[in-house]
């Protein structure tokens, strides 16, 4: 129940976030609000580590450069995001980026990618991809 509650957050802030940046893309530039996001997420998490005392960080050295390279892809995740409010709005850009999440997530589970473990994808999950991209066609309309 707490990782529903926790993704639902997630998708909430998600688009709070979005509607923000593209505010202060429009403000400041779209790339200076990416680093002005990152910076300040940055910030907060280095506070909420003090916080908690978590000594974790330590292991950085053990990190794959693959996965710490994270940081990189979240700076275009914040441009296009961005740039797609811009240009169709929060909604439709929601709808669109929660697809692509997903097809990506079926493609992960599907195939074991990043040392995840396989999960079969069945007629279902399939028919789900679909419903969603139904949806956001009725959504643009």
């Amino acid at each position: 129940m707490k990782g529903i509650l926790f993704a639902l957050a997630g998708g909430f802030f998600l688009t709070f976030q979005s509607v923000a940046n593209a505010t202060i893309s429009g403000q400041i530039g779209t790339w200076q609000a990416a680093a002005m996001t990152q910076m300040t997420g940055f910030v907060l998490a280095v506070l909420i580590v003090l916080l908690l005392r978590d000594k974790s960080y330590k292991q950085i050295r053990g990190v794959s450069p693959l996965y710490a390279s994270g940081g990189l892809l979240a700076a275009l995740v914040l441009f296009s995001n961005m740039t797609a409010v811009h240009r169709m709005g929060v909604t439709l850009t929601i709808g669109v980026f929660l697809i692509a999440q997903l097809v990506a997530a079926v493609l992960i589970d599907q195939e074991g990618w990043f040392e995840m473990s396989k999960k079969k994808i069945g007629r279902t999950q399939a028919a789900g991809v679909l419903l969603m991209i139904a949806g956001v066609v009725v959504l643009k309309w």
